[in-house]
């Protein structure tokens, strides 16, 4: 694989990842360049060709966790919902955006009151789509321990977000 196949392919994700764990643009984009470099450097190392998304995408996790242990992330820091939300082909109407921006506010308010632990692994579940078994090995753990930093993520979402319902 080349190196700009890699990016391509991952860059988005990987990022969106990173920006919704760090709450910072410029620290995920680190993040991301970093988890590049590393990949691309230790591509022969992976003994498992199958497991290659599930490598990338421990890299990153661990790059932002290891970020979030060196570094006390301070709870006022601002995520611009642009970052986070797409627009539609359409357009969305003034409205929409607006109460979308202020969902998309209160549910990155909520993200933060939980452990790293919960957020990157209700990321990983609910945006990137990826299953139980996956994350288990992305962050090295079982998936009993999956399925419980999820639940208690999805408890803790419900609780703020319950306004919005």
């Amino acid at each position: 694989m080349a190196f700009e196949q890699l990016v391509d392919r991952y860059e988005s994700r990987l990022l969106g990842l990173c920006i919704r764990m760090l709450r910072n643009r410029t620290d995920a984009e680190d993040i991301v360049q970093d988890t590049f470099l590393t990949t691309w450097r230790r591509l022969d190392s992976l003994q498992d060709p199958a497991a290659f998304k599930s490598w990338v995408f421990r890299l990153a996790s661990n790059g932002c966790l290891d970020f979030l242990r060196r570094r006390e992330v301070r709870r006022t820091d601002a995520v611009d919902p642009a970052d986070m939300v797409g627009e539609s082909a359409t357009g969305p109407s003034v409205e929409d955006r607006a109460e979308t921006s202020a969902a998309v506010r209160e549910l990155d308010h909520v993200l933060i009151t939980l452990s790293p632990e919960q957020r990157i692994a209700w990321l990983l579940y609910e945006i990137e789509g990826q299953s139980y078994a996956e994350i288990a090995e992305v962050l090295g753990v079982t998936e009993g321990s999956v399925r419980g930093r999820i639940h208690r993520a999805r408890l803790a979402i419900v609780e703020g977000m319950k306004g919005w319902a």
